[in-house]
């Protein structure tokens, strides 16, 4: 019986380190749209409260769009007992994509608003994440 025992248990913690490193090692993506353009919006790791690289990838008829002006804003309402917060960034050009850090200051949902500004066209694309 404790033979058993031994082994259902280590079983068990086996497939708990398996099931950790699965969604640990997986990251975060979300997309949309903003107006006739295609927006991807991603990280490498999941989402956590603090600074996270993100990473946007923008498709105007299934081809990247280079040299845009991409900003991303996220914040999270005023609530009872707690201010407006927001964090704005302008995103770097690297290739098709565009990247940043953008700090999550707590956990809940936060509203994503994208900014895209090409040749005077303005784009906007709104989504949220939750923490």
């Amino acid at each position: 019986m404790k033979k058993l025992f031994k082994l259902v248990s280590l079983l068990t913690l086996g497939l708990f380190f398996v099931a950790c490193g699965d969604s640990a090692s997986e990251g975060f993506t979300k997309s949309g749209k903003a107006g006739s353009l295609d927006v991807t919006y991603s990280s490498a790791k999941p989402l956590v409260v603090g600074d996270n690289t993100m990473h946007v990838s923008i498709t105007d008829g299934g081809k990247a769009l280079t040299g845009a002006k991409v900003e991303m804003k996220v914040f999270m309402p005023e609530m009872p007992g707690m201010p407006y917060m927001d964090y704005i960034k302008v995103l770097d050009a690297s290739g098709d994509k565009y990247s940043g850090n953008i700090n999550y200051s707590m956990g809940g949902t936060w509203q994503v608003k994208i900014y895209i500004e090409k040749d005077g066209k303005k784009y906007k694309h709104s989504s949220s994440v939750i923490l």
